[in-house]
């Protein structure tokens, strides 16, 4: 399967699939685009979306980011580049994007990377759906910063909550995280046992000799 060695080892086994997009550097909208079953060739239709999601509750999010200055770079990210190659400062960035796509399509937003904090992203100002756990998207973040598109197998673990979202939801979004709790403590054990094990196997290895000839301490 392509690029799962550059997701989270934890979540592998929990992949059922990774698809590539376009490498124009509009890769993460073009990814969420196609996750919503839309062309990704429309990805300038997201960025408009999160451009009203992000203006609709300019007070929430300007807490979210801790500053209006931190607001506005997120707006200026958001607004499409007048080139068909997007500039770095327009590129999708984790985790501020993360409550954006949650909050304005009122989906689970799972962010896996392995260079980084995978984390999930709940819905900052909505109650959670009958079928919520049927309302995830789940996108992948390369070492070439690049997204792929990541499709999870049902009822899988997944990622704890992110810290903002713990500071910063409204009442009407409390619970959110109670309906996925299981799933996350899930992941949280797996993680916690695989280090254990990686402890145990580590006790087992020769120590290495360094300070004699031959060793990188002798030049």
């Amino acid at each position: 399967m392509i690029y799962i060695d550059e997701l989270s080892f934890f979540m592998h086994k929990h992949i059922e699939n990774i698809v590539d997009v376009g490498t124009d550097a509009n890769c993460g909208y073009r990814a969420v685009v196609d996750l919503l079953r839309k062309r990704e060739e429309n990805h300038t239709l997201i960025r408009q979306t999160l451009i009203s999601e992000l203006t609709s509750h300019m007070d929430l999010y300007t807490r979210t980011y801790e500053n209006k200055e931190k607001f506005d770079k997120i707006h200026d990210a958001l607004v499409p580049s007048l080139t068909s190659h997007a500039p770095v400062s327009k590129w999708m960035s984790y985790p501020k994007m993360g409550h954006l796509i949650a909050s304005a399509y009122d989906r689970v937003c799972v962010d896996l990377t392995k260079f980084g904090f995978s984390e999930t992203f709940f819905p900052l100002h909505s109650r959670p759906p009958l079928d919520a756990s049927s309302h995830i998207i789940c996108i992948g973040y390369l070492r070439s910063r690049h997204f792929v598109q990541v499709f999870l197998k049902p009822e899988c673990p997944i990622p704890t909550t992110s810290c903002e979202w713990m500071t910063h939801h409204t009442k009407e979004a409390d619970t959110w995280p109670d309906l996925f709790s299981k799933r996350m403590v899930e992941l949280k054990e797996i993680m916690k046992q695989e280090m254990e094990e990686n402890r145990e196997k580590s006790k087992n290895l020769p120590i290495l000799e360094l300070s004699g000839e031959g060793s990188f301490g002798a030049f």
